[in-house]
């Protein structure tokens, strides 16, 4: 008799009879949603940049999260779920991603990109943020940058680049990791061409020039919860409670009340 083989009447062969059919069933499932997605993206519209949703992702998980029964755990979910959204996104365009984390820890923010997009999309790490702007930049269809956080301390100060033109067609759609403690700032910022979308809850960044010193003024003039967060003199780096869109009538307003050049940088939500 084979070792492995477990006795007549042993109670674990039931078990595992009933995992191989979940297993069976789950496969099922996964490829009749990739099926249902394929119909999705063949009656969308073509939008800029790649096809990524994180305002949508983000929603889909909050419900997820909150109707996972025992013994799920929200990290398990999200798990599943992203290799789930990866696969539905390979099957409409292949992305790439290029990882700039200036002097941050490179192995942490590779592993943060890994991690979002999964274990086939290609990931190049080119060193400093900046670079890997470019890189999305000069392909903005297929490339997409994930750089340490704008504000985080010890990285160079990189987010002024920003106000570079040849950045402008870049928006930031997400702050990684996705979950996160309360009030926990973001790791990592994800630069894409794509379009933001609101999720609730949502944080947007902007950039502006402050040459006088009127961003509290001109933030409470206008209604909008906010602060600065980084200062390069004269540019200045707000973030604002909300959601606003890239052309929001609201960014032109502050500058009626003192600030120059303001530009959504794009927005992000977290679980």
């Amino acid at each position: 008799m084979n070792d492995a083989t477990p006795p007549a009447g042993d109670p674990t062969e039931a078990i595992r009879r009933e995992i191989d059919q979940i297993d069976h069933n789950l496969l099922a499932l996964f490829a009749q949603r990739l099926q249902q997605a394929e119909k999705l993206t063949a009656l969308k519209a073509p939008q800029p940049g790649p096809p990524i949703r994180p305002g949508r992702e983000i929603s889909m998980l909050r419900k997820l999260m909150a109707s996972a029964p025992a013994p799920l755990e929200r990290e398990h979910v999200l798990e599943f779920w992203r290799a789930i959204i990866t696969a539905g996104l390979r099957k409409q365009r292949v992305i790439d991603v290029v990882v700039g984390g200036g002097r941050g820890d490179p192995t942490r923010l590779f592993d943060i990109a890994r991690r979002h997009f999964g274990a086939r999309t290609r990931i190049k790490d080119v060193g400093e943020p900046q670079l890997a702007l470019q890189k999305a930049a000069e392909s903005p269809e297929s490339v997409v940058a994930v750089t340490t956080w704008l504000s985080a301390p010890g990285v160079g100060g990189w987010w002024p680049a920003l106000t570079e033109r040849r950045f402008h067609g870049l928006h930031l759609i997400a702050g990684l990791p996705l979950l996160s403690g309360a009030n926990e700032e973001p790791e990592a910022a994800l630069f894409a061409a794509s379009a933001n979308e609101e999720a609730g809850g949502d944080i947007s960044l902007l950039l502006a020039f402050d040459p006088h010193h009127r961003l509290q003024r001109a933030l409470t003039e206008q209604g909008l919860v906010g602060k600065e967060i980084a200062r390069a003199e004269p540019r200045v780096l707000l973030r604002v409670e909300g959601f606003m869109t890239l052309d929001d009538p609201r960014a032109a307003a502050l500058m009626r009340s003192g600030l120059e050049s303001v530009r959504v940088l794009g927005s992000y939500a977290r679980i």
